[in-house]
């Protein structure tokens, strides 16, 4: 029997910013070793990641004080027929207190306030900058009033917190100097990963004192029923 080449060829099952229907040859390196990028770097290539800088350069933002899940510091509203997965969040502490304590919590419910009171914001960028934001997510900072997604009878998860004590009571007046003063969740890396399917929304919220800060967040976004 005679030898035959044989292409594979692979059907797309989602559709990319920039992917039409069709098939294509797998992916290989130059020296012909097929490969397959993972998860992360596929959205990414997409156009399918996210970002937002909450606060550039030296214009930072204060947080709104002692903890209140009605009045979170970043709100995100994912709305119907999009889902998100929280990629990493970054909180860098501008200016430390001393005798206070910092509490951060991350969350998310699947509850969503549409008209937030206050707020400001944010511009949503696309990680792959040569291709559109395309996100359908609202970003807003200094929020001062939503229903508290916490209300009873809502599905509100917790899924990262973190805390930091400045010199806090017994110790008062110690020096700040050399603490840690960034924050980080990083669920590609030692942090779980949720799947925030909408109507839903995602809120930071940073106690228990008033701390000037900078936030960036990323975060794989597309579709319900395409990209899950």
């Amino acid at each position: 029997m005679a030898n035959r080449d044989v292409e594979p060829l692979i059907e797309r099952s989602q559709e990319g910013v920039r992917f039409v229907e069709a098939v294509a040859p797998p992916r290989s390196t130059f020296d012909g070793v097929q490969y397959t990028a993972d998860w992360y770097i596929n959205h990414l290539l997409q156009g399918n990641v996210k970002m937002v800088n909450i606060g550039t350069g030296t214009s930072i933002v204060a947080s709104a004080g002692a903890y209140d899940a009605t009045k979170p510091d970043i709100h995100m509203q994912i709305p119907e027929g999009v889902t998100v997965f929280p990629v990493s969040l970054e909180l860098n502490i501008d200016l430390l207190v001393d005798d206070q304590d910092l509490e951060a919590i991350f969350a998310f419910a699947n509850s969503l306030d549409l008209t937030p009171t206050g707020g400001s914001s944010q511009t949503v960028y696309n990680m792959r900058n040569d291709m559109a934001p395309g996100s359908d997510v609202t970003v807003q900072s200094d929020v001062t009033a939503i229903t508290s997604p916490a209300t009873t009878g809502n599905i509100y998860q917790e899924i990262w917190r973190t805390n930091g004590v400045f010199g806090a009571t017994p110790v008062a007046a110690q020096s700040e100097e050399g603490q840690a003063t960034r924050y980080a969740y990083e669920a590609r890396n030692r942090d779980a990963m949720a799947c925030v399917v909408g109507p839903s929304e995602i809120t930071l919220t940073i106690g228990k004192g008033i701390f000037n800060y900078f936030s960036t967040i990323v975060w794989v976004e597309g579709a319900t029923g395409v990209i899950v």
